[in-house]
């Protein structure tokens, strides 16, 4: 018997973290000036005397039974082992992530753990549907009736989805065909850690992500804008070490099928 085995290119998506010394935290600035502007308009409008015009926009109410007929239409002939788009053109997933905590960093096993919240969105044509109602917000339980990317953490060690009180995902559906899951993981990933220098040492640590099936003719991953955003670093365990900050990167890999 003879085997085959042919090598396929694939695009990868890396976010590297980079830990030395801390740097201050962007978005607590961002925040306060957010929490500012909006105190200082209660403020205004609590001083003014004149009577505001509003102008109502009636729209028909949506129900139950509405969304239950749209879902049902929607996934009746539907095919969930099929890609959108399969046999025309690539199917792009835009990614983006949310760092809840990084740490600790295991020096011994070269490797570290972080928590993250992990958004997908992409386009599926076949889930297009005309209704008032512009967006379908959905729990778990419809995860598994649509196509959903292959996607996996390729120096992943161990990860653990949140599964308490209810699983941890949740999906959108846009009138326009548009799905955005999300889903939070925590993963234990490897870090070729380079300690020549300690303590002066500084190391950058990848989380690397890609389909497991789909060679980059067939699935394209993209980073939006600020696709890498952090939560409060005061509570994150990195002992002996020090955050430095986040960069995100794509490359094309050649894997073995």
């Amino acid at each position: 018997m003879k085997t085959v085995m042919t090598a396929s290119p694939k695009a990868t998506s890396r976010c590297s973290i980079a830990m030395a010394k801390p740097s201050l935290p962007l978005k607590r600035l961002l925040w306060a000036f957010i929490v500012f502007s909006l105190s200082q308009s209660s403020l205004q409008n609590d001083d003014d005397d004149e009577v505001s015009n509003k102008t109502w926009v009636l729209t028909p109410k949506v129900y139950e039974s509405d969304v239950t007929h749209i879902l049902n239409s929607l996934l009746d002939g539907y095919d969930n082992k099929l890609r959108p788009d399969i046999g025309v053109k690539p199917t792009v997933i835009h990614t983006d992530m949310f760092v809840n905590s990084i740490g600790p960093v295991n020096a011994i096993n070269m490797e570290y753990t972080i928590d993250i919240f992990f958004a997908q969105t992409w386009y599926d044509r076949r889930l297009k549907f005309n209704s008032t109602m512009k967006v379908l917000r959905l729990n778990s339980n419809m995860v598994g009736k649509i196509w959903i990317p292959d996607t996996f953490f390729r120096n992943s060690k161990k990860a653990d989805a949140h599964w308490i009180t209810t699983p941890n995902r949740m999906l959108r559906i846009w009138n326009d065909g548009r799905i955005l899951y999300t889903l939070r993981l925590t993963i234990d990933a490897e870090c070729q850690l380079k300690l020549n220098n300690f303590p002066m040492d500084e190391h950058s640590c990848p989380l690397e992500f890609s389909s497991y099936g789909y060679p980059k003719e067939e699935i394209m991953y993209r980073w939006k804008r600020s696709s890498v955003e952090v939560g409060d670093i005061r509570s994150w365990r990195l002992y002996q070490f020090s955050f430095v900050g986040l960069r995100n990167t794509t490359e094309t890999v050649r894997t073995v099928s």
